[in-house]
């Protein structure tokens, strides 16, 4: 005989000479019927409750704790579950209104850019039919005046927020003697 036969066999021999190891009995229908309501009424189990079940139905207290433990247990596993399914329908609708609106978005800044590109259309062709030469240069003129105003206020607008020569550790002359890069 091998080792662990021999373990085995040992094993049953203890569990036969032992009168509380009984085998599991499975509950019967009744039995089953009468925990589900004792459950329905009250998820959690007292110890009163505990001992006037096991009196009522003929099982052991630790039976009907475990019972109750279990039944727990599934209960949980099924609120989770039809938490997530409300959450993933949930989820569902609102990506579905997402792609909807993304779709819109699309459609109206096509729109948008249509109407912009015949207005500005209409604008160049009536301007082109208005002007003049004479008109022309003076208008570029008076562009190119601004641009020079707007870069000396920028400037000054700069030099006012960040006087450079203040913080300049090193003296003017000095950058002036360094090579300009084009």
């Amino acid at each position: 005989m091998h080792r662990a036969d021999l373990y085995q066999v040992l094993l049953w021999t203890r569990l036969a000479a032992d009168g509380s190891q009984e085998r599991k009995k499975r509950l019967t229908s009744d039995q089953l019927d009468s925990l589900e309501k004792s459950f329905q009424e009250e998820i959690k189990l007292d110890p009163d409750r505990k001992t006037k079940l096991s009196r009522e139905l003929g099982l052991q207290p630790r039976q009907i704790a475990v019972w109750f433990q279990n039944r727990r247990a599934r209960w949980k596993a099924k609120q989770l579950e039809r938490l997530y399914d409300n959450l993933k329908q949930e989820f569902d609708s609102v990506s579905e209104e997402k792609q909807k609106l993304q779709e819109e978005v699309i459609k109206l800044r096509a729109v948008v850019r249509e109407q912009a590109t015949r207005k500005l259309g209409h604008a160049e062709k009536s301007a082109g039919e208005d002007q003049t030469v004479e008109s022309t240069s003076v208008a570029a003129a008076s562009r190119k005046l601004r641009g020079r105003r707007h870069h000396q206020n920028s400037a000054e607008h700069c030099n006012y927020l960040l006087d450079v020569d203040e913080f300049n550790p090193v003296s003017s002359p000095y950058w002036a003697l360094l090579p300009s890069y084009p």
